[in-house]
């Protein structure tokens, strides 16, 4: 008996010590970005709208947000060259999203509702290398 008790508590040890420890999420800050800010990729024509490069096309990914709040850049040559958001700092409440006149002009469009039911536009946040991807939460900061 004394021999199944110390197999048990052996075996339990074992199993107790093989647990992976979870940790919480990294929080990633994602700032506005910055009107004039020209890269080989694009230039940020307005606090809500990007001029896409020749040959650099967007697509349309889920965010901090919302399903449709995300911009991935696209290379040329089909590799990933980072990821934006549309979205709005303190804001309680929002319906930002990712939309476009055309293939070549990405934007922020909607709104966002502060703590005293005052609307203000949607913003344009990043760029950050991604996009981003679990255990990362994307948090909307202003320019430090």
């Amino acid at each position: 008996m004394k021999r199944l008790v110390a197999v048990a508590a052996i075996l339990a040890a074992g199993v107790l010590g093989s647990c992976k420890t979870h940790y919480p999420p990294a929080e990633v800050p994602i700032y506005p970005a910055v009107v004039g800010e020209k890269t080989d990729l694009y230039e940020v024509v307005s606090p809500k709208e990007l001029k896409l490069a020749p040959g650099v096309r967007f697509k349309t990914t889920a965010g901090p947000t919302g399903k449709t709040c995300g911009i991935m850049l696209l290379r040329p040559n089909g590799g990933l060259g980072g990821f934006m958001s549309c979205g709005c700092i303190g804001a309680t409440s929002g319906n930002c999203v990712t939309t476009s006149d055309n293939p070549d002009h990405p934007s922020c469009s909607g709104d966002c509702i502060d703590s005293e039911g005052n609307s203000r536009g949607c913003s344009l946040f990043g760029p950050i290398i991604g996009p981003p991807r679990d255990p990362y939460i994307l948090r909307y900061r202003a320019r430090p």
